[in-house]
């Protein structure tokens, strides 16, 4: 991104786009000062641009709030949007953005680049995915002053011969006489289900399935769409920890994308004793 743009994560739970999950958020955020104002502007043009079934929307949204473009990530995915015209995936992003910009409403009107989008059928063919290898990097840094923060990211299929993964490093070296860290974990509304697994830093992301889960420290795997789980693990000094996401093994090799949400905690140690 440069200078024009604000890049940034929204959650569609905390959004409630799903009925069932607004009488759980009225109660989590009871006896909270501060929730997500759904009625603000912005969850206002989020809400008009999401599309049914997809559980990552990438949405470009004016400075007045007004909807300038939406694509729908595993239709982009699967339809491979990458490949067209002999463009990258990265280019094919770009000429999204730039199109927004131009005032051509990707995702809305039939001028643009991306007209072939619209009016599909949900079951979009399999493709070879245009994406190649990635493991992606989000720092998370919890002290006694914020010991608490969330992320919000997705889970992909690998391709063929290698693993996609999502790593989160989180630093939690302020926690100097340790406590116990919890990671609350909610996994999206697409099929693909995911696996999280704990290490120490210093720990190398196993290729093979079975020492993923005998190397970490603690883990969730196996996460189905829509379910929750949770991590936790007690330490005794400060030390940074790597969490890392995999999409859960399938029998197809259909490319897919979904969403997580981790809530990421320390409870000191030294709070622990009282």
């Amino acid at each position: 991104m440069n200078e024009n743009f604000i890049n940034t994560w929204v959650s569609n739970f905390e959004l409630g786009r799903k009925p069932s999950v607004q009488e759980y958020l009225a109660k989590r955020y009871a006896h909270e000062s501060k929730s997500f104002d759904t009625t603000h502007p912005l969850a206002q043009a989020i809400k008009s641009g999401w599309q049914e079934r997809s559980p990552v929307d990438c949405l470009v949204i004016s400075p007045d709030f007004e909807l300038k473009g939406k694509l729908a990530l595993n239709k982009y995915l699967n339809d491979g949007h990458g490949l067209d015209g002999g463009r990258t995936a990265a280019e094919n992003y770009r000429l999204f953005l730039i199109e927004a910009v131009e005032g051509k409403y990707p995702g809305f009107s039939t001028d643009n680049s991306f007209s072939y989008l619209l009016d599909e059928e949900e079951d979009t063919p399999e493709q070879e995915s245009p994406f190649k290898p990635f493991l992606r990097g989000l720092d998370v840094l919890l002290t006694a002053a914020q010991p608490t923060l969330e992320v919000v990211d997705v889970i992909r299929t690998p391709e063929v011969g290698y693993q996609e993964s999502t790593l989160v490093k989180i630093d939690a070296t302020a926690f100097e006489k340790g406590g116990v860290l919890t990671i609350d974990i909610r996994v999206g509304s697409a099929e693909l289900a995911g696996s999280f697994y704990l290490y120490d830093s210093d720990t190398e992301f196993p290729s093979e399935r079975g020492l993923r889960y005998y190397h970490s420290f603690a883990n969730a795997t196996d996460i189905p769409s829509g379910g929750t789980a949770q991590i936790t693990y007690p330490f005794y000094r400060g030390q940074v920890f790597n969490l890392v996401i995999a999409s859960a093994e399938r029998v197809d090799n259909k490319v897919s994308v979904n969403a997580f949400q981790a809530r990421i905690s320390v409870e000191p140690a030294a709070m622990k004793e009282k």
